[in-house]
């Protein structure tokens, strides 16, 4: 198993002008690639033939093209010929994926066909595939080879690591390197190997049902409910992301006619948009940065404490009672962010992720079977069952049902538990994330 460690690099001003140099390279290369995929296209769907086919739909097709643009464009040697790759494999992936759409043989959002990438809004990343070949890293001093000049002498820049690799691994356990910019600063994504560990047998197993109003809550084999509280900062952040986008918005983002040496000329935005838009930026990474220490942190407590965690296979889409929950339940949510964090951490620990069918948990009764006919408003935080009477929460009564169908696929023998019994619930807890870790507190 292949993990990545993030640290972030303290560069000077000169090499990190040289490394915007060698990112906007490779986004005018993948570009220009982008360019001819799209004559390739045309030309094979005109005339199909066996060249044309190989070097558009194979995964190796752009990246023999690239002496041929190296000789052509002499600027392209002063960037290693690893980014230089990758580049050209990344366009390649890019349409593979798109054939595989098309085609039916790729599952989930379509995929279209790739599209010119602006610099200015996503920095192209440097990837070093193989170890060892083209960076070195002594202590805390990573050096990053680069190409040619115009004399044929090698290039290269140097930068020095924040903080230090975890002491678990070394320079020669690096795989790969990855430099990408978030904001102003430049980090090194390390990709080191390591085992997996061996599976551990299952004692302790939760359910837990995903939803908008907390990020989940969990029923566990010993009648323990567990309600996840959201981040307490989420709504912070978007207010603060609103505002700056409504600042930005009434700015003019077409002030200022630049005018190239060839004649040709541009709309630079205003300062004060600009000012704005990194301000926006800087709030986004921000967020990025908060949101998975919360979802990782959040993962760890329950992988401490069981075996199995199992979610339900909710998926947010459209719904919604209020436009402001229709846009929190499709662009705010964590839910699918959770679960990926979830099977990440199961899978470093040794534990086991897995997910339940949650169609009609949260209308049918947990203790007598009960399906209420034509369900339950979201507005509904608690309900009686009309013919046991038995009083439920909401999140509650699907957590159970989860669990009952997840010890049905996994039963623990060892407890006594198993697949088809409901289990009552004998205490509540929350969980909320704070500055120092997960706080717990009685009741939900």
């Amino acid at each position: 198993m292949r993990s990545a460690i993030k640290i972030r690099l303290v560069v000077d001003p000169l090499s990190a002008a040289v490394l915007d140099g060698q990112s906007r390279l490779l986004n005018w290369l993948y570009n220009l690639l982008v360019d001819m995929a799209g004559d390739l296209r045309h030309g094979y769907i005109a005339n199909p033939n066996d060249t044309t086919g190989h070097n558009l739909y194979t995964k190796r097709g752009f990246r023999n093209m690239l002496p041929a643009l190296k000789a052509q464009f002499p600027f392209l040697r002063t960037v290693h010929s690893s980014p230089v790759k990758n580049a050209a494999l990344r366009l390649a992936k890019a349409i593979g994926d798109h054939q595989d759409c098309a085609h039916g043989r790729r599952k989930g959002k379509p995929v279209s066909w790739p599209h010119f990438r602006s610099w200015k809004r996503k920095w192209f990343s440097l990837l070093y595939d193989e170890p060892g070949k083209g960076f070195s890293l002594v202590g805390d001093l990573l050096t990053v080879t680069l190409g040619v000049d115009a004399q044929g002498k090698r290039l290269s820049v140097q930068a020095r690591l924040a903080e230090p690799l975890p002491r678990r691994y070394t320079s020669e356990d690096i795989r790969n390197l990855r430099i990408v910019r978030d904001g102003t600063d430049f980090h090194a994504v390390f990709a080191v190997e390591r085992g997996l560990p061996e599976g551990k047998p299952i004692f302790r197993a939760i359910a837990l049902d995903p939803n908008h109003k907390n990020l989940a809550y969990g029923v566990d084999a010993e009648g323990t409910a567990t309600q996840i509280a959201n981040p307490w900062f989420a709504k912070l952040w978007q207010r603060r992301t609103c505002d700056l986008k409504s600042r930005r918005d009434s700015c003019k983002k077409q002030s200022v006619r630049v005018i190239r040496p060839d004649g040709s000329w541009y709309w630079r935005p205003s300062r004060r948009w600009l000012r704005f838009d990194r301000a926006l930026a800087e709030v986004h990474r921000l967020r990025r940065e908060q949101t998975k220490a919360y979802l990782f942190t959040m993962a760890n407590r329950l992988f401490r404490k069981y075996d199995l965690v199992a979610v339900g296979d909710y998926t947010p889409h459209g719904g919604g009672i209020t436009p402001g929950m229709r846009r929190a339940m499709n662009n705010e949510s964590l839910i699918g962010r959770f679960k990926e964090v979830l099977s990440w951490v199961a899978m470093k620990s040794g534990k086991r992720y897995d997910e339940w069918r949650e169609a009609g948990s949260t209308r049918t009764c947990c203790e007598c079977g009960q399906v209420v006919e034509g369900g339950i408003s979201p507005d509904i935080r608690e309900w009686d069952c009309p013919r046991c009477n038995a009083h439920h929460i909401r999140d509650e009564n699907a957590a159970r049902n989860g669990l009952m169908r997840v010890l049905i696929k996994n039963p623990l023998p060892c407890s006594g538990r198993l697949g088809g019994q409901p289990v009552a619930v004998l205490t509540r807890r929350t969980w909320r994330f704070s500055g120092l870790g997960v706080v717990e507190t009685p009741g939900v």
